[in-house]
């Protein structure tokens, strides 16, 4: 299917373009967001944090899994991509072996955006708006250039500061599990 700006898209034609773009394509009520692809230091970033939240979970046995630049989706409107998500065990294994390409925003525990340039707005006001909306539990929002982390809790219909951190200290952010961490250890090269 060919998609164009001169309609409203689908969730398939996100699909279908993301195969194909040199671009981040996400759909928010219908329209498409579309972002260059996200730089090195972003992407080094958000596998650095992958890996910490990975370790957290797995260690302390809460019964899901990590994974990078997912998308998750709701109805044929709504395709989001957080750069880090946090799914349920069951929804992973499932997600897995059917091969799907996206989860259900009840199956996502923690989604997780490194801000990009031009996108800051999307990150921290309309993505958190709609992963509220769809009552997934935590949001964290990290800076790669100051490696800041902001943590957001689900209180009824709207997140609510939990926690932050800047590199220097060790901090304890809550999420699913007590995760403690130093952001300096975001850019760590090894």
């Amino acid at each position: 299917m060919q998609a164009g700006f001169d309609r409203e898209w689908t969730a398939g034609d996100v699909f279908a373009a993301q195969e194909t773009s040199l671009f981040s394509v996400e759909l928010l009520d219908g329209i498409p967001l579309m972002s260059p692809l996200p730089t090195l230091r972003h992407q080094h970033v958000s596998g650095v944090l992958a890996d910490i939240l990975r370790r957290a979970v797995d260690d302390s046995g809460v019964g899901a899994m990590t994974f990078k630049s997912v998308n998750v989706r709701r109805g044929h409107r709504d395709v989001l991509r957080p750069d880090v998500a946090v799914v349920t065990w069951t929804a992973a294994i499932s997600a897995l072996e059917s091969d799907a390409v996206a989860f259900a925003p009840e199956d996502v525990l923690l989604a997780a955006e490194i801000l990009s340039p031009g996108h800051e707005g999307a990150d921290r006001i309309d993505k958190p708006a709609r992963y509220a909306e769809w009552k997934i539990a935590s949001y964290w929002i990290v800076d790669p250039k100051t490696l800041t982390i902001e943590t957001y809790t689900l209180d009824g219909d709207a997140y609510v500061a939990s926690g932050s951190a800047a590199p220097g200290a060790v901090a304890t952010l809550p999420a699913l599990t007590p995760i403690t961490l130093e952001p300096g250890a975001l850019l760590r090269m090894r």
